[in-house]
């Protein structure tokens, strides 16, 4: 048993989240921070819409701030606001997970477990990575995924670095998603799953820079060859790290992703395009920085990254 689950961050992600665990019957909060969607679901149900059937309405209990949720009184708390956001969000909602609760953050990058580990402590946090994909539309509505609204998403949390929570708890939590429709497991290296997703977002700098889809990219030779390059340096810091991802399946497996994404902008291309602080410093940019400590060459990521600060890019 779960108990009562918050979600942390009311945007398209955490949204979701909620959406699926609130029409499952769990106890759930959607936990914001003042925002127009968080303030319209006090009193309309929270519509998804799928790529492709009808769309679907859920009532979402809702806290318009972490102040609103008394302490103590949540289980577990999924952490879905921007990377950015992580530690001044983590801090807002301290006083809300029981004694014995778990916190599990479940954004891009590197470096979650320490914000969420010095608000939590180390016994209360694990770490996740999520497949999930969801979008804010407008105030009440988000769109989903097609893989998330076919219920082929995936979420997996474990312990890493300064999460160290007992992994049974991960298994509830997991059990708890998937019985809402986003499958999930507690693994025990969870490390090896989030550096392979640093690999595959290598395309997100890579994008960025011209401002262009992943097709764009991944139909240029000279775009090829830089990304994959790129998704190679992650695996050698990787490796540096003492972590064991297999290189030749790290990028059999993006390439597999860039190939069948199309025409899509990704997230962070998709923040710079419109002028918004983008999630580099936890993704690419901390990458180079764990390169720079171990002594690994990293000169794609050294030139990319030189490229988006030089276009004011954070």
């Amino acid at each position: 048993m779960t108990g009562r689950i918050g979600v942390l961050g009311a945007g398209g992600m955490g949204s979701a989240y909620a959406a699926h665990l609130a029409r499952a019957g769990a106890d759930v909060v959607l936990i914001g921070r003042g925002s127009a969607h968080i303030r319209t679901l006090q009193t309309a149900p929270l519509q998804v819409d799928p790529p492709e059937g009808e769309p679907w309405r859920v009532d979402v209990p809702v806290a318009v701030h972490a102040a609103d949720v008394a302490p103590g009184s949540l289980d577990v708390l999924l952490l879905l606001t921007k990377a950015y956001d992580l530690g001044e969000a983590a801090a807002t909602a301290g006083h809300v997970l029981a004694a014995d609760g778990v916190a599990v953050p479940l954004q891009n990058g590197l470096g979650t477990d320490a914000l969420v580990a010095d608000v939590f402590g180390e016994e209360r946090t694990l770490v996740g990575t999520t497949t999930v994909g969801a979008a804010l539309a407008e105030p009440g509505r988000i769109t989903v995924s097609a893989s998330t609204a076919a219920g082929a998403s995936r979420t997996d949390l474990g312990r890493m670095g300064r999460g160290r929570a007992p992994l049974e708890r991960g298994a509830a939590v997991a059990a708890a998603l998937g019985a809402a429709g986003l499958s999930a497991e507690a693994v025990p290296q969870v490390d090896t799953l989030i550096w392979n997703k640093l690999a595959l977002a290598s395309m997100s700098p890579v994008s960025a820079v011209p401002r262009v889809t992943v097709a764009t990219v991944w139909n240029s030779a000279e775009g090829r060859d830089v990304v994959q390059t790129m998704a190679a340096e992650v695996v050698a810091v990787a490796h540096a790290e003492g972590v064991a991802l297999d290189r030749d399946e790290a990028l059999a497996h993006a390439r597999t992703v860039w190939a069948g994404t199309g025409e899509h902008y990704t997230s962070m291309c998709t923040d710079v395009r419109n002028g918004r602080r983008t999630e580099l410093s936890s993704m690419a940019a901390a990458v180079a920085r764990l390169a720079g400590t171990h002594g690994v060459p990293v000169p794609v990521h050294t030139t990319v990254l030189g490229l988006l600060a030089l276009a004011g890019v954070r």
